[in-house]
């Protein structure tokens, strides 16, 4: 089972009946359940970056199966950045949905119109919800798909012609897509559950060049950022590394953390230190250069991961379990001995603010035990 918010999970399920009265009103019942062999399916994954590097796999089993299709991504704008030079989507249909890009207003709203207004300009054989949330599973009945399938974890079976089953165990996402799959009887390799997005990075020599070292402190949510006195003891940790060059990620959330960082360091070192900002697409540019990449748990680490940068990734309040980057070039780094992880992510209730992100970094140089993965 995937993870969700238990008090949306909670009211999902309470409106039940008014599923039902959406799908009788809808007359969902006329579209039937679509050819076997589709000659159009939908995809809907509306959140974050990261999320839309883990359903690389799902979209690269369902073009070897169906290469004749045409499949549409209705996600956000990020999607069409990281997936249009790929070939394995066909049409993007762009979406802030406004319950994941929040504080939108009106705009979001208007957005959400017109993504349904497009979804409906063509005929879906297959629509395919891969988070089992019940608004995907409505704009998947909106859009008129014949057949509409995923998950129930929030409710509005009647949405769907066919719910995918689930055994209630936390997975990793990536596992659920391949189970959906094969419920489709789209069997997925092991080669294929590897998001890659190009061919791995060679690592580069010394005599060739400086070796670069990007880091990348920020996430989404605040609890998830590296604390002031780690990030300063990793960017320290290289400081007799004087052929290596250091580049600080300069997202908009945490230009302030950099610069504080800058202010901590000794002089000489943070002379050493540069700062890089830019587009999406030019991160992606940005990330091939690296030949090492830090990030917290957030979709630069999974982008870099895809790309075949070696990346560590940190996990501090969210288990690294159900959404840690895969592929052989990425290390994972979380501690297992703080008993409040999981939380909310929301607000830190631990005596020790962000204890699961303090010492952290001395964890690079111990054994795998559990705490370092």
């Amino acid at each position: 089972m995937k993870h969700h918010n238990e008090n949306l999970h909670a009211l999902s399920r309470r409106l039940d009946p008014l599923w039902w009265l959406i799908a009788r009103l809808l007359r969902l019942g006329r579209f039937g359940a679509g050819p076997k062999v589709p000659q159009s399916i939908l995809l809907v994954d509306l959140h974050l970056l990261g999320d839309l590097v883990m359903l690389v796999p799902l979209l690269r089993v369902i073009r070897r199966f169906h290469p004749n299709a045409h499949i549409g991504l209705m996600a956000g704008p990020w999607g069409r950045t990281i997936l249009q030079d790929t070939g394995l989507v066909d049409e993007f249909i762009t979406l802030r949905a406004p319950w994941v890009a929040k504080g939108q207003g009106a705009a979001g709203m208007r957005g959400l119109l017109r993504a349904i207004r497009a979804s409906r300009g063509r005929t879906w054989d297959w629509g395919i919800d891969v988070r089992g949330d019940v608004r995907n599973a409505l704009l998947l009945a909106l859009a008129r798909a014949k057949r509409r399938v995923a998950y129930d974890f929030s409710g509005g079976a009647a949405l769907l012609t066919d719910v995918v089953p689930d055994d209630g165990v936390l997975r990793h996402i990536i596992d659920h897509h391949a189970a959906l799959a094969g419920y489709l009887c789209m069997p997925m390799t092991a080669q294929e559950r590897i998001p890659a997005l190009g061919l791995p990075k060679k690592p580069t020599s010394g005599t060739h060049g400086s070796r670069l070292v990007g880091f990348h402190f920020g996430a989404s949510m605040v609890l998830r950022r590296m604390p002031l006195e780690e990030a300063c003891a990793l960017v320290l940790s290289f400081q007799d590394q004087e052929d290596t060059r250091l580049i600080l990620v300069d997202a908009p959330e945490i230009r302030g953390l950099n610069s504080a960082v800058l202010g901590r360091l000794p002089a000489n070192c943070a002379a050493r230190v540069e700062r890089w900002e830019g587009t999406l697409g030019e991160l992606m540019t940005f990330l091939k250069t690296l030949d090492k990449f830090y990030a917290m748990d957030s979709g630069p680490a999974h982008l870099a991961a895809a790309l075949g940068i070696d990346t560590t990734v940190f996990f501090g309040p969210h288990l690294s379990l159900a959404v840690r980057p895969s592929g052989r070039n990425v290390t994972v780094v979380e501690r297992g001995d703080v008993p409040c992880r999981p939380c909310d992510q929301h607000r830190c209730t631990n005596v020790r603010h962000q204890e699961c992100l303090t010492h952290v970094v001395r964890l690079l140089g111990t054994p795998n035990d559990g705490t370092f993965v």
